[in-house]
């Protein structure tokens, strides 16, 4: 089982790496795409951990550990001196004060992630990893068509090229899956990972609106709504409140505070991208999905998955179709 060889200190390694390489990025000026693919990394890591997390508990204890922790970790930049602040304003880590009619405007994407959550997580524990993470990958299709219709993004034909080379890699992941004894248009697990697909490309669209057309503070967004979604949150807890275990979070289920983490520095990275000029909210899309290279290739050694072969086929397609969308 992966919880037997993925530790706590292997995951502390790893972020490290992340955070020299973020700062790396971020100091040298490297653009949107950069910080893109970097988003999808940590994503498919964070789609790792799930997994791992999910096997010990269920599906609405994670959401809740995952939303709460998540706000706990923005709390701290609320209270921090003046002094403190003016220094991480750089960093797009000191949160403006935002108005109540803003906080109303961030609570949409709270909503969305939450329901997306719950789920994406669902199809996460009863799917093999590389099959759900394969049918989230249909995403950028979707944030596509959604820019295009609502932000006015206008894609160039080998953008379209490399759209249409993912999705076929994708339907690849379909036929796959069926030799798996999943049928994707009956399975109840493939279709909810479609729905949280497409909330999360709603989502997608609607940071773009409320970062560029808003003009809301970066910080401030990712902060209320990490809180806002703890606060949700608290709203399951009638549900799990037997469930609910303090103790194991740091020791048996360390898996739990480290998918929180490593889902708001994937989301730090990720709106620091849209948030440039001339990000393009439907490439940064197909760029996120390099998530899938991760989960395939931690999955294939970690969980032993089946038709490992087919899948590297359908991976190089996702990965010709990203040079395709970003290479423009």
């Amino acid at each position: 089982m992966a919880g037997e060889f993925i530790t706590i200190e292997w995951f502390c390694f790893w972020l490290s790496q992340v955070f020299l390489v973020e700062y790396r990025m971020m100091d040298s000026g490297m653009g949107w795409v950069s910080l893109g693919l970097l988003a999808g990394i940590i994503l498919g890591t964070y789609d790792f951990l799930t997994k791992i997390a999910l096997k010990e508990k269920g599906v609405l204890e994670v959401v809740f550990w995952c939303s709460l922790l998540g706000g706990l970790m923005w709390l701290p930049f609320f209270i921090l001196p003046t002094s403190y602040k003016d220094a991480l304003q750089a960093f797009h880590l000191s949160p403006q004060d935002l108005t109540v009619a803003q906080q109303m405007a961030v609570l949409p994407k709270s909503i969305l992630m939450v329901a997306t959550w719950v789920l994406s997580y669902y199809s996460v524990k009863f799917l093999p990893l590389s099959i759900s993470a394969g049918v989230r990958a249909s995403g950028p299709l979707w944030t596509a068509l959604g820019a295009m219709l609502f932000l006015s993004e206008v894609l160039s034909w080998t953008q379209w090229l490399g759209l249409a080379v993912a999705m076929a890699s994708y339907y690849l992941f379909s036929l796959i899956g069926k030799k798996e004894g999943i049928s994707f248009g009956r399975n109840v697990w493939v279709l909810c990972m479609l729905a949280a697909t497409l909330m999360s490309s709603a989502n997608a669209l609607y940071d773009k609106y409320i970062l560029s057309t808003l003009h809301l503070d970066l910080a401030a967004v990712q902060a209320y709504s990490a809180l806002q979604r703890g606060a949700l949150a608290l709203l399951l807890l009638p549900w799990i409140f037997r469930e609910v275990e303090v103790s194991s979070l740091l020791r048996r289920n360390w898996a739990i505070p480290a998918i929180a983490f490593a889902y708001v520095l994937a989301e730090y990275i990720y709106l620091a991208a849209v948030r440039q000029d001339g990000a393009m909210i439907s490439v940064i899309s197909v760029l996120r999905r390099t998530n899938l290279v991760m989960v395939f290739l931690l999955s294939a050694i970690f969980f032993r998955e089946l038709y490992i072969p087919q899948k590297v086929v359908a991976i190089l397609g996702v990965l010709l179709g990203i040079a395709l969308t970003v290479l423009h």
